[in-house]
């Protein structure tokens, strides 16, 4: 069954049946041309999903968490579906994530909305072999034992693999992982191959170095490059919550520039500080990835979108067939839009 996330079928039960009988809050509307207000009073809350505590880092040490008028709680989180079961309780209320995520809870009938887009220089993940298992090329994939996170942007990634080398998910056999179980099943040797993020990937690279792994160009064309902020359709209709969302995604843009301005300062604050690793494999876990930049919330990114839904759907990754991408993207949040 695709998506074979443990107890996801139930949960995507629980999710439906949440979204249809859970009450309306009082002021939220469906109409998604509303625009949003610029007046966020300040005992609004928002909590945050974070992963490797990235956004609580570049908001803070850029000191744009204090120019934002109400209050920022951080969460820590590893993957997509963690996120969205954060997001069906009513625990969070806006996630940073790549590509794969919004899709899935679009699976899952829990509308959340893309509403910041960033283009990443480099996708800033590595297509890595256990010691022993040669990979020069896509060709050597066969008959592999392939790990990966479902329900995050690894599982797109090692889908376009497989269609670039030519084989369907019969000629490999594909491991569906937690997100933090990847890293440990290919150092225990359980899984031969594997996509693994930064700073994981440098770090497992480093402490097996005679590990192979696929050209780094290959990999690269693997990935779609896009980091999104992302929230329930609950917060983006509330208008309060919308209006300080669009004001966090706008701080958010102005951290990410100013860790871009300076990559030392970057790599000392969050790789050497945040992180705890050491400032050479932080040096190059940011090269991994490099700058991001702010990309319009247009149809270009819903095209963007359904060309990875259409992936998983040719590989009958997706329950019941393809999907729309439409309604994925709220584009109120464009930069300006707000009245």
């Amino acid at each position: 069954m695709p998506f074979r996330l443990p107890h996801l079928a139930a949960a995507v039960v629980a999710i439906v049946f949440v979204a249809g009988c859970a009450p309306r809050s009082p002021g939220l509307t469906d109409d998604p041309a509303a625009p949003i207000s610029d007046r966020v009073g300040a005992d609004t809350v928002i909590t945050v999903a974070d992963q490797q505590s990235l956004l609580k880092t570049m908001l803070t040490a850029s000191g744009e968490v204090t120019r934002l008028g109400f209050s920022v709680r951080f969460a820590e989180f590893a993957g997509g579906p963690a996120i969205l079961e954060s997001f069906r309780a009513g625990a969070t209320h806006v996630a940073i994530v790549a590509d794969v995520p919004p899709i899935h809870a679009q699976i899952a009938r829990f509308a959340s909305p893309i509403i910041k887009a960033w283009q990443l220089d480099r996708g800033g993940v590595s297509t890595v072999a256990r010691p022993g298992v040669p990979l020069r090329t896509v060709a050597d994939l066969r008959g592999r034992k392939i790990g990966y996170a479902e329900g995050t942007a690894h599982q797109a990634m090692v889908l376009r693999l497989l269609r670039a080398a030519g084989l369907s998910k019969h000629d490999v056999q594909l491991v569906p992982l937690q997100l933090t179980e990847v890293g440990e099943a290919l150092g225990a040797g359980q899984i031969d191959i594997a996509p693994l993020m930064e700073p994981i990937s440098t770090k497992y690279r480093l402490a097996h170095p005679d590990a192979q792994a696929l050209p780094d160009a290959v990999s690269q064309a693997a990935q779609s490059g896009l980091m999104f902020l992302y929230a329930p359709r609950a917060a983006v209709a509330d208008p309060v919550r919308a209006a300080a969302l669009k004001r966090l995604s706008e701080a958010v843009d102005r951290a990410r520039r100013w860790a871009d301005a300076d990559k030392n300062r970057w790599i000392t604050t969050y790789y050497a500080g945040a992180l705890k690793i050491p400032a050479a494999v932080g040096r190059t876990a940011y090269d991994g990835q490099g700058t991001w930049h702010s990309i319009p919330l247009d149809s270009a990114l819903v095209a963007r979108q359904q060309d990875t839904i259409d992936t998983l759907a040719s590989f009958d990754e997706i329950p019941g067939g393809r999907i729309s991408a439409e309604g994925s993207v709220d584009f109120r949040f464009n930069p300006h839009s707000s009245t």
